[in-house]
């Protein structure tokens, strides 16, 4: 094992290539989700980041071995700025983002020669994309969080009742905003409850006579 180490890192190229399956591995996750940075993004990032720490340890050598090198978080960060995306109310692609940040680092620790490191990284990089996106969902299920934007008339349905019918299906709410245009009312509320909560919460809604019309925001910030 030792001599087989001792090959890769006397050998550049095979650290690039090392790259590249380290990169594609962490990628595939990405890709298969759809998301904005999938393999090829990622597998030129890991890259991309192995030749300039090998470049810059060359370069810099003897005197500043870094001076290359530590540009790379900066770039790093240019590119995860670009992959997230703000809604009204939601905010995506921070995840890519991390994922991106990390494959970074997998890629200069590569091309410093530090293989366990990168391995390790790589393989909790993994678990936490692939095994706790289960748990983050079953959380959600239980504690489940939506932005409802609500139109009624006044005289005909009370806003008061919409928040006696939240208490009423056991939802946590907080009212944001109450708009009053002519003789309708808009009222926004974000609501946090078990998910067939907020189920039996929108049956109410879309079977109430009362209700003009409704909309939901999953996942707000």
């Amino acid at each position: 094992m030792k001599q087989v180490l001792q090959i890769i890192e006397e050998d550049q190229l095979l650290k690039v290539l090392i790259a590249l399956l380290m990169g594609a591995l962490l990628g595939l996750e990405r890709e298969y989700k759809r998301k904005a940075a999938g393999m090829r993004t990622m597998t030129l990032i890991c890259m991309s980041s192995t030749v300039f720490t090998i470049l810059s340890a060359e370069l810099g050598f003897p005197g500043s071995p870094d001076r290359v090198a530590s540009n790379i978080l900066t770039g790093v960060g240019f590119i995860g700025a670009g992959v997230i995306f703000k809604g009204d109310y939601t905010i995506d692609g921070i995840t890519t983002a991390a994922a991106i940040w990390i494959a970074a680092a997998v890629g200069m620790a590569v091309g410093m020669s530090q293989y366990w490191i990168a391995a390790g990284a790589l393989a909790s990089s993994l678990f936490v994309l692939i095994t706790l996106e289960y748990v983050e969902r079953k959380i959600a299920f239980i504690n489940d969080k939506r932005l409802y934007t609500i139109y009624f008339y006044e005289e005909k349905f009370p806003h008061l009742d919409v928040e006696l019918t939240l208490q009423r299906f056991g939802l946590k709410y907080k009212r944001m905003l109450i708009v009053r245009k002519e003789n309708m009312i808009e009222v926004n509320y974000a609501v946090r409850g078990h998910h067939r909560k907020m189920e039996q919460l929108d049956d109410f809604l879309l079977q109430n006579n009362n209700i003009f019309q409704y909309q939901v925001q999953t996942n707000p910030l």
